[in-house]
């Protein structure tokens, strides 16, 4: 059971992500404020007071700023859930626990028992809030990147290149009248005409073609394919 507290982790849920991500990418032997400054794009003095304490607070650093087993289990997809758990034992009470055990459902709740429990201003409990509920889910795929690359996973290979097929209906026969030409015994005799063609045309058309683009190609058409009065 955590011990009782009179404020919780703050860390915005962007910097959590961030520096998630970062870890993912190289983990650090020590984090110090010059390091998060850097990293979340912050000023110094804003890293040391909003961001290095909450760290500290949820056992992914220790209290020198060095990084070890809760880091790497933090960063990795696999042991992030057991992780999370771990946090929420050592930083939250039961009884947040027990009232609002999912606060993705019930957000208000959560941040009405920060509010309560700590006294402060509604900010500083929707933060609270807020980190609280990407603990108690602890699902790694809600990661923004990992949305991303778990949707171009589902997608079938081809995906990226959808294509419109539009069917161009069959372009009709036109009969024109026999041309009559005189012959030299003075009648009149119907010049042989060329058997019709029906054409059926299949147009495909690439999703992210423009409405000028797709004007242009049946315009085309047209111009080569009809025949002219």
């Amino acid at each position: 059971m955590a011990e009782q507290r009179k404020t919780f982790p703050m860390l915005p849920v962007a910097h959590w992500w961030a520096l998630r991500k970062k870890f993912k990418q190289s983990i650090p032997g020590v984090v110090t404020d010059n390091y998060l400054a850097t990293v979340l794009s912050m000023k110094v003095d804003s890293a040391r007071n909003n961001v290095l304490p909450y760290l500290k607070d949820l056992r992914i650093i220790d209290e020198e700023g060095k990084t070890g087993e809760s880091a790497r289990s933090w960063r990795d997809d696999a042991a992030y859930p057991d992780a999370c758990k771990a946090m929420l034992k050592d930083v939250y009470p039961d009884e947040l626990l027990q009232a609002v055990p999912d606060p993705s459902k019930d957000r208000a709740g959560a941040e009405r028992w920060f509010a309560n429990h700590t006294g402060t201003g509604q900010s500083a409990a929707r933060r609270m809030a807020a980190l609280y509920a990407v603990i108690a889910e602890a699902d790694p795929t809600k990661e923004p990147d990992a949305e991303k690359r778990k949707e171009r996973a589902q997608r079938p290979q081809e995906a990226g290149r959808r294509r419109a097929v539009a069917e161009a209906a069959p372009v009709p026969r036109v009969v024109t009248p026999p041309e009559r030409l005189p012959d030299t015994d003075g009648h009149q005799h119907h010049r042989p005409q060329p058997p019709g063609i029906n054409i059926n045309l299949q147009v495909h058309i690439s999703a992210d073609a423009t409405p000028d683009q797709i004007d242009q190609i049946f315009a085309s058409m047209a111009k080569h394919i009809y025949p002219r009065g």
